[in-house]
């Protein structure tokens, strides 16, 4: 499983997420986690359509979208959603 992030230095949530997204990292060893800003990667934002962030995205194995949310998550609603992911999948 792949998980995407879209950030942003000037973006109050994606800061607040920050700590959570790093804790979330470590609990889930065994996934991919990528980690993209806004502004520096545009081209990158702009073939995943983001035009907000903080932005989430989870992909299975065949690169098929699992998750994607626009937003703050808590660490207790990105932990559960990964589980769920994880199990469903």
């Amino acid at each position: 499983m792949r998980i995407v992030k879209f950030t942003a230095l000037w973006c109050a949530d994606c800061i607040v997420m920050r700590p959570s997204w790093d804790e979330v990292k470590t609990l889930f060893p065994e996934l991919e986690f990528e980690e993209y800003d806004f502004d520096d990667h545009a081209e990158v934002a702009s073939r995943f359509q983001i035009k907000k962030v903080p932005h989430t995205i989870v992909y299975d194995e065949q690169g098929n979208e699992l998750l994607n949310h626009e937003g703050m998550m808590t660490k207790t609603e990105l932990i559960n959603k990964i589980k769920t992911l994880i199990q469903e999948n």
